[in-house]
């Protein structure tokens, strides 16, 4: 499988939809506006770190919007089933908690990282 398999519209369209799982999850799981707020302009700094990528290093749009695509779709894969502990967490943290109480845990942790590991790779093989 290649990227460029792919037509550039279908990966818009695969991005947008991506993005919309990302806002409806994390902005659903979120407890407080300001939060909320904050994963709204998630994908905005997303799409931005994409668009310097594509600039900078003279990606294809194919790579760029299957990486954009993945990691998008990542955090909300990543957080499955930990609504409870990132919400505690995010509350904790925003109103100055102590840092361990703020803390995911372990579980979370590895959940997440062998879920962003696992998008790596995939758009690895892809491009």
């Amino acid at each position: 499988m290649n990227a460029a398999a792919i037509p550039v519209p279908v990966w818009w369209l695969i991005a947008t939809a991506t993005t919309a799982v990302f806002l409806m999850a994390l902005i659903f799981w979120m407890p407080t506006k300001r939060l909320k707020a904050r994963m709204l302009l998630a994908p905005v700094g997303m799409a931005a770190f994409a668009t310097a990528r594509y600039l900078a290093e003279g990606m294809q749009p194919e790579q760029v919007l299957s990486m954009y695509s993945l990691v998008v779709l990542a955090f909300p894969l990543g957080l499955l089933g930990r609504r409870h502990e990132l919400a505690r967490s995010a509350v904790n943290e925003e109103q100055g908690g102590l840092a361990r109480e703020s803390q995911w845990s372990i579980a979370m942790t590895v959940q997440f990282l062998v879920v962003l590991l696992a998008a790596i790779c995939l758009w690895l093989w892809l491009v």
